[in-house]
């Protein structure tokens, strides 16, 4: 039997019969205030033995016939293994939603939640450690060990950036990742074990670079592509599995997941003229259907207007152009984030702009209508990148815009709308994940002097 017996001896969620009779067996159990399925319709469920060499077990599940509620529960015989770590990842509309984390000591039953809120630090943020290369782009990794987030610099170094000292560390570790070329990245889970594994883009090809513990294996190559500028993920045909989207210059593509991670081109899904200047791409439910549609930010040395791209409502992931969605405006996008951010329960939409303020979409029954001017402090600054979570704990949704002038850190509001929080120190890119695994999101900068670490 090898030490942790995970994989062999874990039953299927809502099975439970087999297992419960075994003295060691402990339950796993999901459960969460999200309706199932208009706020949740599946789950990436994981547990891996503490030990590096131990078993591992992960796997997607569709909230639907058996398994359309929750509670779900599943059990877990421990084999050799002393403890494991267990998380899982919750999705609507094929993008992730929640998530939750874990130990498990084998001495009593797990509750994982997947809540529409979840608890978080408050007070001011305060920057704690500063590692790894300068003036990145970045990746957050979640999985097997925690989260960790990939620096790159394009064209040039990388390097795997983690809290050091287990939850609640504080300090931050540096460690080269040989990325060899890359000029931008993504983390994504594309073979379904729940652990998010690195996709990146060279001049010449995009390549996958699946997760282990603390970083990631050489690549595997997905697509010969050239001029790709931007990655966005999720479960576009709702088949279970994470679907890739590439765009560069007037080129979407989307690549379809056979599920092992092994992606096909799927030239038809995506209509030839739906874009002339791709900088920029983000999936998400604008229309309620429940499945994914995307979102093209474009305008590179030109201004050029955003795109909308409805999916068909049968799941199939075809996209069509829909002019209506978005105002008609030339603008110069770097990034997109979507977030519930007046909690009506769709997305909205925030845009970093370059040379001019950041704005901020507010979805209106599948229209995104711009409120930058009463719902963001004004001027709003331009900026490279941007990112929306909760990182404060009080179930608002909060933005933050990075910028060569300094980064706005800005905290929701109760009137939905957002004020300043912090200041903090220029970026070329933010994320906002929890670094050191203690239950609540911190931001993540990509600094002149390297990434750094804020903390409540």
């Amino acid at each position: 039997m090898p030490r942790a017996a995970v994989v062999s001896l874990l039953a299927p969620l809502g099975a439970l019969a087999a297992l419960t009779s075994c003295a060691d067996a402990v339950l796993l159990r999901i459960d969460g205030d999200r309706a199932v399925p208009d706020e949740l319709d599946a789950v990436c469920l994981a547990i891996a033995d503490r030990e590096p060499a131990g078993g591992a077990f992960g796997r997607v599940y569709r909230l639907e016939g058996e398994l359309a509620s929750l509670p779900q529960t599943l059990a877990v015989e421990p084999g050799g293994a002393s403890s494991a770590e267990a998380w899982v990842r919750g999705y609507r509309g094929g993008v992730e939603v929640a998530s939750d984390r874990a130990a498990v000591d084998f001495g009593g039953d797990v509750d994982l939640r997947l809540d529409r809120c979840a608890p978080g630090a408050s007070g001011a943020p305060a920057e704690v450690d500063t590692a790894g290369p300068a003036d990145a782009r970045l990746a957050a990794s979640v999985g097997r060990g925690g989260a960790l987030v990939v620096a790159l610099v394009p064209g040039g170094a990388a390097a795997v950036v983690d809290a050091s000292g287990g939850s609640g560390g504080a300090a931050l570790t540096a460690t080269d990742l040989d990325l060899a070329g890359a000029l931008g990245l993504l983390a994504a889970d594309l073979d379904g074990d729940c652990d998010d594994d690195l996709v990146t883009f060279t001049a010449t090809e995009v390549r996958l670079h699946r997760r282990d513990i603390t970083g990631f294996v050489p690549p595997e190559p997905l697509a010969p592509l050239a001029g790709v500028r931007a990655l966005a993920a999720a479960d576009v045909d709702r088949d279970g599995d994470t679907d890739l989207v590439v765009g560069g210059g007037a080129t979407l593509r989307l690549l379809r997941n056979d599920g092992d991670g092994a992606l096909t081109a799927d030239d038809t899904a995506i209509p030839a003229a739906a874009a002339t200047d791709v900088t920029a791409l983000a999936l998400g439910d604008l229309d309620g259907d429940g499945n994914p549609d995307l979102l093209v930010g474009q305008g590179d040395a030109a201004a050029a207007p955003p795109r909308a791209l409805l999916a068909d409502a049968s799941g199939a992931g075809v996209f069509a152009l829909a002019p209506a969605i978005l105002p008609e405006l030339d603008l110069l996008v770097r990034g997109l984030a979507l977030g519930d951010v007046d909690g009506d329960g769709d997305l909205d939409l925030a845009v970093a702009l370059a040379a001019a303020p950041s704005r901020l979409y507010i979805n209106r029954a599948g229209r995104l209508e711009d409120q930058s001017f009463v719902r963001l402090p004004q001027p709003a600054p331009a900026a490279a990148a941007v990112a929306i979570a909760d990182w404060n704990g009080d179930c608002a949704p909060d933005l933050a815009l990075a910028a060569a002038a300094g980064t706005s850190l800005l905290r929701g509001t109760d009137s939905d709308a957002f004020a300043a929080d912090a200041a903090a120190a220029a970026a070329s890119d933010v994320a906002l994940v929890d670094l050191d695994d203690d239950g609540d999101r911190d931001a993540v900068l990509a600094t002149a002097g390297g990434v750094t670490w804020l903390r409540r």
